[in-house]
């Protein structure tokens, strides 16, 4: 049986390719710049583009199951080329927005539920994953962490569950080699909430350094932001911190039900990756949880 990774490149797709490998499987992987991936020789990487169905034809002879990335502006074109080349389960990581009051109408939620629906019409075999925010959204700190230990923030009293990339990978795993988690959409969270105040105390305390917070307004963490994402995430990830202040996200025991595990939890991620903030490349693989790799 083989399998693909779409997406290889991110934190998530690259764990996905390792714990596939751990279990035997036939793995392929896909990027827009299969050169730029750094995967065991045994993985068979091919070019695709998510915006051009055609090109994952070579990718997806004999494959069985795809992991793929909810980041697709038209999902149809390429589930219709999934479903045409026999592919039998599709492993969505898709995101915890949709399960929102009001998903449709959110940016964040409205993406992610237009593919989870895509998927569901096209009639293939799924599993939706649903994770909250990423543990690795901290890496967007680095730069100051490692500049004068200050993180600029408007709302440093947001509180998140944030969940380690790895547990999704393990989750993502279990699918693709089972149909345990077939027809399933798993909710994912980490174990605790933590303010994101909290978070950089968590990370100082790991590299040993006092970090603090610098309060912003929004205005001003809008124009720092600006500079780095588009305009559509900056809007979307201050209207996450400003309705995340006092709030008591739900902690999900998901993780722990489909692998028998705690679930690691934002320290366990810092000491993981900690040379992020000490001004080395952690592990030179994509740790933003806010868009999708190539």
């Amino acid at each position: 049986m083989s399998v693909l990774v779409v997406g290889a490149s991110g934190a998530v797709g690259g764990a996905v390719v390792e714990g596939l490998l751990e279990r035997g499987a036939e793995v392929r992987a896909t990027s827009r710049s299969p050169e730029k991936l750094t995967l065991p020789a045994s993985v068979q990487t091919f070019a695709a583009d998510l915006d051009d169905p055609a090109s994952f034809a070579d990718a997806l002879v004999g494959v069985d199951r795809v992991f793929l990335y909810a980041d697709l502006a038209a999902p149809e074109p390429l589930l219709h080329t999934l479903a045409a080349a026999h592919v039998r389960h599709v492993v969505l990581l898709s995101s915890s927005a949709v399960t929102l009051p009001g998903a449709a109408e959110d940016f964040n939620g409205g993406r992610f539920l237009r593919v989870e629906r895509a998927v569901e019409e096209s009639g293939l075999a799924y599993t939706f994953l649903r994770p909250g925010g990423f543990a690795s959204n901290a890496a967007r700190w680095s730069w100051a962490i490692r500049s004068d230990g200050a993180v600029p923030l408007p709302h440093p009293d947001a509180v998140q569950a944030p969940i380690h990339e790895q547990d999704i990978a393990d989750v993502a795993v279990i699918a693709m080699t089972s149909d345990a988690l077939m027809g399933q959409a798993p909710s994912l969270s980490g174990p605790e909430r933590l303010t994101l105040r909290e978070q950089i105390e968590i990370i100082g305390d790991v590299i040993g350094r006092p970090l603090s917070v610098t309060e912003q307004t929004e205005a001003e963490s809008a124009a720092m932001l600006s500079r780095h994402v588009p305009e559509v995430w900056v809007r979307q990830i201050i209207k996450d911190w400003r309705e995340a202040v006092g709030s008591t996200p739900p902690l999900s025991a998901e993780y722990t039900r489909i692998t028998g595990k705690p679930s690691r939890t934002f320290r366990r991620w810092v000491e993981d990756n900690k040379r992020l903030f000490q001004g080395e490349d952690s592990a030179g693989r994509v740790l933003s949880g806010g868009s999708a790799p190539d």
